[in-house]
């Protein structure tokens, strides 16, 4: 690190703009309430093959991101996180972003990622970790976020993301 995700990494299996729909409209099995307290929650050092699934899925999110690629960005969330997200959005908007050709961002656009700290299991089964980003919308060149996630059909998926983690330094 620091690393900026080429968008040709972006290899993540594509929702449809159909499975977005659905998940917006399907019943939350939980609440799709973001959980503040799994920021500060205890939490025990994730096992080594855990730890590089949820960088490995950090890196996609970020190089689907850089590659301009809605569904395939969309694919590495969790459906709650999506609902919160997306929840808003008239459908005919939503359909026509999703709907457009992935488009790379040009290289003062895109997304570099700063470091990624220690994954650490949450009592609840989720992982957490600080992931320091220097994006182009933000005038800061680190902004630590707090993310949670989620093992979905035995891959991490993006749950929760809480900007502005406190990362101790």
């Amino acid at each position: 690190f620091p690393q900026t995700p080429d968008a040709a990494a972006c290899v993540a299996e594509a929702l449809t703009v159909e499975d977005v729909l659905a998940a917006l409209v399907a019943p939350a099995a939980t609440p799709a309430v973001a959980t503040p307290d799994a920021v500060v929650a205890g939490g025990m050092a994730a096992d080594a093959a855990t730890a590089d699934a949820v960088k490995a899925t950090l890196l996609q999110v970020f190089a689907c991101a850089n590659a301009g690629d809605p569904l395939r960005f969309a694919s590495l969330y969790t459906e709650p996180f999506l609902r919160d997200f997306f929840g808003g959005v008239p459908q005919a908007d939503l359909e026509a972003f999703l709907g457009m050709p992935p488009q790379p961002l040009p290289a003062e656009q895109q997304r570099i990622i700063r470091g990624i700290g220690d994954v650490e299991l949450l009592p609840d089964g989720r992982a957490r970790v600080v992931i320091i980003l220097d994006e182009p919308d933000d005038p800061r060149t680190e902004e630590p976020d707090t993310v949670i996630l989620r093992q979905v059909d035995g891959r991490w998926l993006v749950d929760e993301i809480h900007e502005d983690a406190d990362t101790g330094s």
